[in-house]
């Protein structure tokens, strides 16, 4: 019997665990019992959307609510998109497969710019008219959240309604307001009016934009009394802020493949060009005692080797000593490691690179901006030379053998003597750090300056794309220079094809919507992705922007503002003053300096963002922190238990790759609390063995993996602790306890016994297999990416093959460590043809393993 038509697919796709879904800890709820249904969409990969902590704080948020059911949505890759088309297919969620117009609301997380054309394409693929004003009562409500909505007006045509700010209270009144509407029974209309109630709700189609004569913006006319600014929303602590206490585990490594946990929300540091360190202010510290206690109880109900401590800087965090040092106290010895992202060089101590070494060392991340002192000050970065040098000194002093630096071309008043020390002092940086560590590299990634809304450099252009080449040439006859002597250092700039498209959509107005739609309708979505970006297709669809409404690239990324020109998100209000913003700008043309006030003499530069009752800075200081220090460190128990685990793979576990399944065992056994010893190094790993890789589709009855563990222990305690924390999918078979010294899997499996049911109208089998045992020989040649294509003999490889009926058979295939040795789809090509071996056409089951003495 063939599996319904999405496993099928599913399972054909280049990466079936992107769609599976039964991720640990995932909610599935009865739709049809919901108030509310919610759809989060994140319009990229499974993999970068489940690296997004927002997305994942409100899937929680929203599943706490018994009445609301909220589920999430992927943009496929291009191979799933065919195959939905082709089956004609709609666009679904992962936990139900439900169609996204199943859904009352579909929510977007709108992270960067380029991610317009998925969103377009998400709707389509889900059956969703794409204008907002062309859908009907029934549709779903389409909203948008994250950092673009601080200027949507691009893609405002086709949204009913913006969050602006932080969504995670604002979602709860809008599922109240869509609960009301559907029980009142009212028109669309009716909904959007309604949510233009919400504070922090902004509805696009109460607002019409009108042009002066040289087609710069003159206004937008509010259609609703009152409705004249949408004040963002805010958290004003940190520490209301719901965190879930079972985190979803995905099956597939994701972009940021460890357990998030947010300790600072805002920034006060005022750089110039960035635009999240204005929309996010003020800075909101979470309790430190309460760091420890989040951490802890979401290693134990998810089995990560790693918390990422999230912040714009966690060198900020103004107890990171403490905690630092509390936290690998206690899970140091369980080899859990900690990520913190890009630090500040002023912020980089010997403590600190001594704590987060404690586990292991990968690349450390640092983001200079700008390499000559004059801009900094430009950009009010708030470092000096000094700083970086004496961060970069002590990183490899602490061991660690790469350092990323992160640069930017294009600053407003750049030089050419600017860009060339983005070289020499990278240089000067590694010089150094080679005295200290001989193995000593860095990598310096460099983007083109983009101009975001909200920042003092809004008013200002961004450099064209052959000024940024042209700079790209002076970077490398630096580079050469340098000499031989500098081959640890590696400078990259970034592909600057996107980054003017970028601007022009970060600043621009409902007329690019002509451009945005241009560019989905001849094909283009999955613009982060280098493959998928196509700059001709855009700059045609900029020139049609042109052609229809007079302004395109140009007139909004590559010219100058003026003081008083109406900008398109001016009816949007972050809090932060468009007269601070200017003032901030004036100050950088004249290389003035601004202090952050969330620290020090907490001097407050009044930029509007804080009330002073219910929004204000919370900053914790050291003080604050009660030391949790760890009990006395017990020495492993004594003695090793060396175990044979027999484990089944079924259901949503077939669509796991070996090293999919690896990684949700050894989280299993994680959360189990099984103590296990680890290899030395930099990176250590469980001492853990796998039997042979069961293909992509295949259910199992007999997985094996040989496991260590300290201490004499029992193995039907240990299954019984194992089989509490298995995902779906997954079953223990058996346990049992091995005399250490033997043989591994890979070299006492001798031979794997399959059954295989063909689909009805499949050929007879009896006649196949007698028609194969007729041939004098039966060889296949398989490809392999990068190597030389092997030849299998499929007649030496089966050891028995029985049919049982007219559509099940019975095969042994040979196993062991040599690489020619058969799969069953290439044995099945060769008796049914390669139509049989489609996922999910025959069913295919590993039965069991023969285990037999090791070839000499």
């Amino acid at each position: 019997m063939q599996l319904p038509v999405l496993d099928r697919l599913i399972l054909s796709a280049q990466k079936p665990s992107r769609y599976a879904g039964g991720e640990l800890n995932a909610v599935r709820k009865d739709l049809a019992a919901a108030r509310v249904k919610w759809a989060l969409a994140f319009p990229d990969t499974y993999e970068v959307g489940m690296s997004n902590v927002g997305f994942r704080l409100l899937y929680h948020a929203l599943n706490e609510r018994p009445d609301v059911a909220c589920e999430r949505v992927f943009m496929p890759w291009p191979d799933m998109e065919a195959a939905l088309e082709a089956e004609r297919q709609p666009l679904f969620s992962i936990e139900s497969r439900a169609p996204l117009a199943a859904f009352d609301i579909v929510g977007f997380t709108l992270q960067f710019e380029l991610c317009y054309t998925t969103v377009l394409a998400m709707l389509e693929l889900g059956g969703i008219a794409l204008h907002a004003k062309d859908r009907k009562r029934d549709d779903p409500l389409i909203l948008g959240g994250g950092p673009c909505t601080y200027n949507p007006e691009p893609v405002a045509h086709f949204f009913d309604a913006f969050v602006i700010g932080e969504g995670e209270e604002v979602v709860h009144e809008i599922s109240d307001a869509v609960a009301d509407w559907k029980r009142g029974g009212g028109s669309r209309d009716d909904l959007r009016w309604l949510l233009a109630e919400i504070p922090g709700v902004y509805v696009p189609s109460l607002f019409r934009p009108h042009y002066n004569a040289d087609r710069t913006l003159k206004a937008y006319e509010p259609l609703k009394p009152g409705y004249d600014s949408i004040v963002r929303r805010v958290i004003p602590d940190l520490n209301l802020v719901p965190q879930a206490e079972k985190p979803i585990v995905p099956f597939m490594q994701t972009v940021h493949d460890r357990l998030p946990l947010e300790i600072q929300r805002g920034c006060t540091r005022g750089c110039r060009f960035c635009q999240v360190g204005m929309i996010t202010r003020p800075t909101r510290q979470r309790d430190p005692n309460d760091v420890r206690r989040i951490a802890e109880r979401g290693l134990q109900t998810t089995g990560y080797e790693e918390v990422g401590f999230l912040s714009l800087s966690a060198g900020d965090y103004s107890c990171i000593d403490g905690v630092l040092e509390d936290f690998f106290d206690e899970f140091g010895p369980e080899n859990v490691g900690i990520s913190l992202p890009s630090l500040r060089t002023e912020t980089m101590s010997e403590r600190l690179a001594s704590q987060i070494k404690r586990v292991r060392k990968s690349g450390f991340t640092v983001a200079p901006e700008a390499a000559t002192e004059r801009m900094r000050r430009v950009i009010n970065k708030g470092n000096a030379e000094k700083d970086l040098l004496h961060a970069v000194d002590t990183v490899f002093t602490a061991g660690w053998d790469l350092v990323k630096f992160y640069f930017m071309i294009g600053l407003p008043t750049e030089r050419d003597e600017d860009v060339r020390a983005i070289v020499t002092l990278s240089a000067e940086a590694l010089r150094r750090g080679r005295k200290l560590n001989p193995r000593a590299e860095i990598n310096v990634g460099i983007s083109p300056f983009c101009p975001k809304p909200f920042t003092p450099f809004q008013w200002d252009p961004m450099i064209s794309f052959e000024e940024t080449e042209r700079k790209h040439a002076v970077l490398r006859e630096e580079l050469r220079k340098l000499g031989r002597g500098y081959r640890g250092l590696h400078v990259k700039p970034h592909d600057a094809r996107q980054s003017a498209l970028e601007g022009a959509l970060a600043l621009g107005d409902r007329r690019l919507a002509t451009a945005v739609l241009h560019a989905y309708r001849s094909g283009q979505r999955l613009d982060g992705w280098t493959e998928h970006f196509n700059l001709e297709i855009w700059r045609q669809a900029f020139a049609e922007a042109e052609r229809e409404h007079g302004v395109g690239l140009g007139f909004f990324a590559h010219r100058e503002k003026g003081e008083r020109e109406a900008l398109p998100f001016d009816h949007i209000d972050c809090e932060v003053t468009k007269p601070y913003l200017w003032k901030a700008r004036m100050a950088a043309l004249g290389e003035a300096q601004v202090p952050d006030c969330a620290y020090g003499e907490e001097i407050c530069t009044a930029c509007g963002a804080c009330d002073y009752e219910v929004v204000d800075t919370i900053v914790y200081h050291p003080k604050d922190y009660r030391r949790q220090p760890a009990g006395a460190s017990e020495a492993p128990p004594p003695g090793r238990t060396l175990l044979r685990l027999r484990y089944a793979k079924q259901g949503v576990a077939v669509a796991l790759s070996h090293l999919e399944t690896m990684t949700a065992l050894l989280r299993t056994f994680r959360r189990a609390g099984l103590s296990m010893p680890h290899s030395q190094g930099f990176h250590p790993k469980p001492k853990v063995s796998f039997g042979p890789a069961c293909p992509v589709g295949t259910e199992s009855h007999a997985e094996y993996l040989d496991l260590e563990l300290f201490g004499t222990r029992d193995a039907s305690e240990v299954a019984e602790g194992i089989r509490g924390n298995l995902p779906e999918g997954f079953r223990v078979v058996s346990c049992e306890v091995l005399r250490p010294g033997g043989a591994s899997l890979a070299r006492t499996i001798r031979g794997i016994e399959y059954r295989v049911e063909l689909p009805e109208g499949a050929p007879d089998a009896a006649v196949r297999l007698a028609e194969f045992a007729a041939r004098e020989e039966a060889t296949v040649l398989r490809e392999r990416e990068g190597k030389q294509p092997v030849r299998i003999d499929l007649k030496k490889s089966v050891d028995r093959l029985v049919a049982e009926n007219a559509r099940e058979i019975r095969f042994t295939l040979r196993a062991g460590e040599n690489e020619a040795v058969a799969r069953p789809s290439e044995l099945l090509a060769a008796l049914f043809g390669t139509e049989l071996t489609r996922p999910g056409v025959a069913r295919i089951v590993r039965e069991n393993a023969i285990f037999g003495v090791p070839a000499a």
